[in-house]
């Protein structure tokens, strides 16, 4: 088996190395380890087209691993065989296509290599960055239908995804989207519409890599407008912050509503145990808008202010300020959740870090953060809630976060626990877990439709029939 990975790949490019597989073997959160038996670094689809033909004759599993930057157990090998690391290779911005406005990627294509090469040759142009590090990958994000800093007028990344190319498990090179005429390479400025064809793309996205290898993903670009201007409205009453968010994602004025719990205000501004004193704001929420003009912008301004002055009548206890300002007058890391891609050391500064990641229904969101905070407060940890308007109210994200010393004896149990009581309440209130590691899609399993499931296991068995690709995720 190594013999053949090394005909493929070359021998600099494959290792069975305990040393080199051991990072591959885990992640931040509490998912158990397991070790990969080999790790690949590609160069080319031709390389594993190879691989694949391989592995689906020979019943060995294939996981794919973009940088490694992850929470849910998405790339630990369940079941061993083979990690495709595409990080190190296969990370090409292979074009720009600036009319039509998005960006044909590899799948090592980290958020940070983006941001640089449209700064420097697109300054018109700006990709929509989630809450992740410079280092994180563009393509798993996306393919995930990851949130952005664009979501109240966008929605998910999922959504935002023009085509893809992908190898199925009998080594068929499929090409999906409008780039889907001709029978070999695509045109590169045919990258350009998900419809009117059928939508083969949902076979793909959310399915954490179960159904094939994905080596080409083009993500829609937007304009970066000139002007702009991000509010910072700090919100006293805990459970008051669910109609300020909601009120100011419908108005449409916004392009990301975004609220975190106190608690992790003072994280930022690196109170290391955050405790939130009587008297002080629950929540505080980031409002950025911006426009083509400065006409345009004091317009949403104004939109935006009579929302907040609506909300004050309603007796909503807040206070809207410059978030420039208050970065002046507190700490400038504040600025690390405006200038995104960026590290938000508050979240990594320890070796844990777990969440019940979800998209929510936006009118249950009071009901959601009164009983998760008191299960943080039950556990005796930080009550550490982050929340999201998306597509102007359609649909919320409501995700409470813990982090954690992973290796301190006790620790990583307590936090379990912790995570499970959330799941479960949540899950019960129709959230949709984002990320899911094995543990929460068996719970999951419990209560979805057995319709639903039959389709999945049933879509399943048909595009990875010998379950070569990233089996036992969704418990498969």
């Amino acid at each position: 088996m190594y013999k053949t990975l090394v005909d493929i790949f070359g021998e600099n490019y494959v290792s069975k190395k305990a040393v080199d597989l051991y990072p591959y073997s885990y992640d931040m959160t509490e998912c158990k380890p397991h070790m990969p038996d080999f790790v690949v670094i590609p160069e080319n689809k031709e390389q594993l087209v190879k691989l694949v033909k391989f592995c689906n004759t020979n019943l060995i599993p294939i996981v794919p691993c973009i940088t490694g930057n992850n929470v849910g157990g998405l790339t630990i090998p369940e079941q061993g065989g083979i990690i495709v690391d595409f990080s190190k290779k296969m990370n090409k911005i292979l074009h720009i296509n600036e009319t039509m406005m998005y960006a044909l990627l590899e799948p090592g294509v980290t958020f940070g290599q983006l941001k640089k090469y449209l700064d420097e040759k697109y300054p018109n142009l700006r990709y929509s960055y989630p809450y992740a590090p410079p280092y994180a990958g563009v393509v798993g994000n996306a393919i995930l239908s990851g949130m952005n800093s664009l979501s109240n007028k966008i929605g998910s990344m999922g959504d935002s995804i023009n085509g893809l190319e992908v190898i199925t498990a009998d080594g068929t090179i499929a090409r999906i989207g409008s780039c889907f005429y001709g029978e070999n390479e695509a045109d590169p400025d045919s990258w350009w519409a998900r419809y009117p064809m059928p939508d083969l793309m949902g076979n793909f996205i959310c399915w954490q890599g179960m159904t094939g290898l994905i080596t080409k993903c083009a993500v829609q670009l937007w304009p970066n407008p000139p002007f702009k201007k991000t509010y910072l409205v700090m919100v006293s009453g805990l459970t008051d912050i669910a109609p300020v968010i909601r009120e100011v994602g419908i108005s449409g004025v916004v392009e990301d509503v975004s609220a975190v719990s106190t608690e992790v205000v003072k994280m930022t501004v690196e109170i290391p145990d955050p405790e939130k004193y009587p008297g002080e704001p629950d929540f505080a929420a980031l409002f950025p808008i911006s426009a083509k003009t400065e006409k345009l912008l004091e317009a949403k301004k104004e939109i935006f202010l009579t929302v907040i002055k609506d909300l004050k009548k309603k007796g909503i206890q807040l206070v809207a300020t410059d978030v420039d300002e208050f970065a002046k007058l507190f700490n400038l890391r504040v600025r690390c959740h405006l200038d995104l891609p960026a590290v938000l050391l508050s979240l990594v500064e320890y070796s844990g870090l777990t969440w019940f990641g979800s998209y929510a229904p936006t009118h249950k969101l009071e009901k959601l953060i009164a009983k998760v905070d008191k299960i943080f407060h039950k556990y005796n940890v930080p009550s550490f809630i982050y929340m999201k308007i998306m597509k102007t109210g359609h649909y919320g994200i409501f995700r409470p976060i813990i982090r954690y010393n992973k290796f301190k004896e006790g620790e990583e149990d307590k936090i379990h626990a912790l995570l499970e009581e959330i799941t479960d309440f949540c899950i019960k209130e129709g959230c949709i877990p984002y990320k899911t590691p094995t543990w929460m899609t068996e719970k999951m399993r419990e209560i979805i439709n057995p319709g639903w499931l039959k389709l999945f296991d049933k879509i399943k068995g048909c595009l990875d029939p010998n379950n070569i690709f990233n089996p036992g995720r969704w418990n498969t």
